[in-house]
């Protein structure tokens, strides 16, 4: 039997335990791998409800279940929405990776073949109406549906395509649907592969069978939308006026929410009436309220966290000599997560110096050039960021730690790479250009880059591209100018994650956002993808996973650099503060709180 689906089943046995006492359970493969001295979560003395919430941020999210792909996003959507399933909040990483039935009433149906997956809801699901009107499978399909609205159209709709009958179809004729009739499109088709059997039911027909459907519709972009959102633009300002709550909480107060100054400058959200906590097995909702404050900076949110001001941070940066500090002192009030974003090195194929980095024994020369030690200290150490050989991470089905050109010190081999880059056909190669973004973190990497590749003998010039003009630059093989790219792939979830490292690193046909396209093409590694997605038994994942990590990895032209953890910081006034691993930092509606 499938793994998620025994998974599942036994997640429906532990999921009342789990909205009584907070508690979870599960199993998981996990492979010990170098993480963070820090701890991922803050343990409490007594986990206590009651209180408000005091979250400070750069940016407002707009509260878009369909668009929320980062941490700040998705931490705002577990406050107001739902999923058919989703993940726990638990201290213990095996078990946080596992989604649990959440609108659903327990695991899927699966049928023919392993190409239908059943979904029934729950009857006691509401939405903040004020007849509060059932959640039903028809909303789950329209939140589907919209995913694809232009002009910007969902960074998640890649897992859908890869997996649902007909959405790319959809999505074709959406796209080509003027803005002003998407909502229409929208309401008045049908996906082929999205079926509605009844209020309480959805079935969904796959393109294949796969083992990690019920992640995908664990994702925030598989929540259910009401009727009434189809009159504001997706992950809009508009939208968040407007929110209508399927989750825990509701929004009482934003600017603009009234047009009363009474609106005040900030976000207040209290606890959703229409919600039932005997529903939700995933969302403890223990502050009574939560205030939002936005348009920080980095260091304005840091001085109102250290004041205890504000007890947590939504998005921003905590200041690297800061981080370090606390670090040092082993702070409580900093939470380092135990996964985090695989750095690496994309090998350009079509760029300046093609004709040598086409040559495998060129490539394989590569990692030899690195010094993984230097560059994982540039970026905080130990603490922050680890030496990495491969792209998975523990504790995602098919780790190991790989590493198909042995560098035991982690401090390279100037002098192997030397005599490789020396002996190309075309001639000595000793100057590569490195394609990286203006940000902090990527200068230091660069810096520690271009000072391991002068220890043998090779010029590394910096080319610097800033937002959109650097995901442009590294994607378009076709216009390459760098022969070296910094890329971060940071998993969707984790578990059986594998498709979220891989598929949009090799899979031409995927859409939305990707890691830096070298444009490396391997029939074989396609091959090897999709049996791992196939595969039917944990045994032969675990060895699918891994027999794909190692083609790529062997091949060289994606190079692990390291496993980049982003410290948080949050308030002494915080008891409980625990990262879910697929949202990328602490669950809102499980943090305690008591006096700082």
């Amino acid at each position: 039997m499938n793994r998620i689906r025994v998974l599942l089943l036994l997640a429906t046995v532990l999921v009342t335990a789990a909205a009584c006492s907070g508690g979870s359970g599960g199993s998981g493969p996990v492979a010990a791998s170098a993480t963070p001295a820090a701890a991922s979560t803050t343990p409490p003395p007594v986990a206590k409800p009651g209180g408000t919430l005091r979250v400070v941020a750069a940016r407002m999210p707009s509260g878009d279940p369909g668009w929320a792909d980062e941490p700040g996003e998705q931490a705002v959507a577990r406050l107001v929405t739902r999923q058919l399933y989703s993940y726990p909040t638990d201290p213990s990483p095996e078990n946080a990776i596992v989604p649990r039935p959440d609108l659903a009433v327990g695991a899927p149906i699966v049928s023919e073949n392993g190409l239908v997956y059943t979904v029934r809801l729950r009857s006691a699901a509401r939405w903040d109406t004020p007849n509060q009107r059932r959640i039903t499978a028809n909303d789950v399909a329209r939140g589907i549906k919209r995913l694809c609205t232009p002009p910007s159209p969902s960074p998640l709709r890649g897992y859908f395509a890869a997996t649902i009958v007909g959405f790319r179809q959809f999505c074709d004729e959406l796209a080509a649907t003027p803005v002003a009739d998407a909502a229409a499109f929208v309401e008045g088709n049908t996906i082929e592969g999205v079926e509605i059997v009844g209020d309480d039911t959805v079935a969904f027909h796959l393109l294949a069978p796969v083992n990690d459907f019920v992640d995908v519709l664990a994702l925030p972009a598989s929540s259910p939308v009401p009727l009434e959102a189809l009159a504001y633009p997706p992950d809009s300002a508009d939208y968040l006026h407007n929110l209508i709550s399927a989750g825990p909480y509701r929004f009482t107060v934003s600017p603009g929410l009234t047009g009363s100054p009474d609106d005040g400058p900030g976000y207040r959200l209290a606890r959703n009436p229409s919600w039932s906590a005997s529903s939700d097995g995933i969302r403890r909702a223990l502050p009574d309220h939560i205030t939002i404050t936005d348009g920080l900076t980095d260091d304005q949110m840091q001085q109102e966290l250290e004041r205890g001001d504000a007890d947590m941070a939504l998005d921003g940066t905590l200041p690297a000599a800061r981080a370090a500090e606390l670090a040092k002192a082993r702070d409580p009030r900093l939470v380092v997560d135990d996964v985090g974003t695989a750095l690496a090195l994309t090998v350009g194929l079509d760029g300046p110096s093609a004709a040598a980095l086409r040559e495998s024994a060129i490539r394989q020369a590569l990692p030899y050039c690195l010094d993984r030690t230097s560059l994982a200290a540039a970026l905080g150490g130990p603490d922050f960021a680890t030496p990495a050989t491969s792209l998975l991470q523990s504790p995602m089905t098919g780790y190991s730690d790989l590493d198909p050109f042995p560098d035991p010190q982690g401090t390279g081999d100037p002098t192997r790479c030397r005599e490789a880059l020396g002996q190309t056909p075309g001639g000595p190669v000793t100057a590569l250009s490195l394609l990286t973004s203006d940000s902090p973190a990527d200068a230091a990497v660069a810096e520690a880059l271009r000072t391991a590749f002068a220890r043998a003998g090779i010029r590394l010039d910096i080319r610097i591209r800033t937002g959109d003009r650097f995901a442009a630059a590294a994607v378009t093989p076709q216009r390459q100018f760098w022969d070296l790219a910094l890329t971060r792939i940071t998993p969707s979830w984790y578990g059986d994650a594998g498709r979220t490292v891989f598929q949009p690193l090799l899979d031409e046909t995927w859409v939305g956002p990707r890691p830096a396209d070298g444009g490396y093409r391997d029939p074989t590694a396609l091959r090897q993808l999709d049996a791992a997605l196939r595969a039917s038994s944990e045994t032969t994942a675990v060895s699918d996973w891994s027999t794909l990590e190692q083609t790529v990895v062997a091949s060289a032209a994606v190079i692990p650099l390291a496993v980049v953890h982003t410290p948080e910081f949050h308030s002494a006034n915080v008891t409980t503060y625990t990262i879910v691993p697929s949202l990328g930092t602490a669950d809102p509606t499980a943090v305690s709180l008591g006096s700082g």
